[in-house]
């Protein structure tokens, strides 16, 4: 009877194994440790041209550009290290070495033991009108003035509440109801977590963009930086001591800037927070937060600096782009919007790691009362 069981169940695993890798419509590459490749479903062999005897063992250089190797290998590695990474920009080529542009996004696979032992790299081909686009800045937010001209911000609202919020909310519901189910395979469940968490990252990316919709209506006012940070300052205090991240403050005599509280709040809140998540667990986790006037560019600062592991060079490239993120839960649009905010505020942000750890991210402002 327990053979039969067992039998039943490596079946049903099989099948699902079936279901949502080989016939999955999202192109898949499984890869070992060394980089070579293991398993590709019919997506990704439609997509590169490849026949699963002729792809399967062969090294990712047989898809990659020569002078691109080290790169994917960067991306690897920064895998491994974070658990994943989300929307990278990358070139691969196909069977008969032509060239395709793709967002890769990988998870670390992990042994019974916690050691990584492969990865699982997604393929999303990117259009060349879209691939252009990602080089411009300032394309996203000329998109969103000109759909302003063509809809209200209501009517955008709406679309979102209910074309997108709503089925979430569904899929949300029927995974958790799914889960709560009693007898269903640990397959099945772990399948209906996987839902779940998706559909909750996805309802944050919603939550994220309508926030912004509102951004195009800054309130600019006479405001100090160090005032706006104070306040971010203590609606993290709590993160901050239970992640054990102490709080060094150095705020220099500068002259009020023209900025909106609310979303100055907002984008400070969440680089505190980047800097507290970098040093979760660190023995001598510091925060230095400063401020002060710099007389040659004519411009306030707000720096915000952590003594964390740093960003690799791969990381900084990437930073900005807009959905790319090395968190399970991150949405890869904070820095996008606090480089698009500081924008509306005539301002600029600049993210460095210096060669001694840690990272120095530094608000500018040019609007001076």
């Amino acid at each position: 009877m327990k053979n039969l069981e067992e039998n039943k169940l490596q079946a049903l695993q099989r099948s699902l194994f079936e279901a949502i890798f080989f016939e999955a419509q999202e192109s898949m590459l499984l890869l070992d440790r060394e980089l070579n490749v293991l398993l590709a479903n019919k997506s990704a062999m439609k997509l590169l041209g490849w026949t699963n005897q002729a792809i399967v063992g062969k090294p990712v250089s047989t898809l990659v550009l020569e002078k691109d190797l080290k790169e994917f290998s960067d991306f690897a590695a920064l895998t491994e290290k974070n658990g994943m990474v989300r929307n990278f920009r990358f070139y691969m080529l196909t069977v008969t070495k032509s060239v395709v542009r793709l967002f890769l996004t990988s998870q670390a696979l992990k042994d019974e033991k916690g050691a990584v032992n492969g990865l699982c790299v997604y393929l999303s081909p990117v259009s060349p009108d879209e691939w252009s686009a990602l080089k411009d800045p300032h394309v996203f937010r000329n998109a969103a003035r000109k759909l302003g001209r063509l809809t209200s911000i209501g009517q955008l609202t709406s679309m979102f509440a209910h074309d997108i919020k709503n089925p979430l909310h569904v899929i949300l519901s029927t995974s958790e109801l799914l889960r709560a189910q009693e007898g269903q395979p640990e397959q099945v469940r772990t399948g209906a977590e996987l839902i779940e968490r998706n559909a909750r990252r996805a309802s944050k990316i919603v939550k994220t963009l309508l926030d912004f919709s509102r951004s195009g209506m800054c309130r600019l006012e006479p405001y100090l930086v160090d005032t706006a940070a104070e306040y971010a300052l203590e609606l993290i205090d709590s993160s901050l001591k239970a992640a054990k991240v102490s709080v060094e403050k150095d705020f220099g005599k500068t002259p009020k800037v023209f900025l909106d509280p609310h979303y100055m709040h907002s984008v400070i809140y969440n680089l505190l927070n980047n800097a507290a998540q970098a040093l979760a667990g660190a023995p001598d986790g510091r925060v230095k937060i400063s401020s002060g006037w710099l007389e040659k560019e004519k411009e306030v600062f707000l720096n915000i600096s952590d003594n964390g592991p740093g960003l690799e060079p791969t990381m900084l490239e990437n930073l900005f782009q807009p959905f790319f993120t090395t968190k399970e839960n991150g949405t890869g649009l904070g820095l996008y919007l606090a480089r698009q905010i500081m924008g509306e505020h005539g301002g600029r942000i600049i993210v460095s790691s210096p060669h001694e750890g840690g990272v120095l991210v530094s608000l500018r402002f040019k609007k001076i009362v």
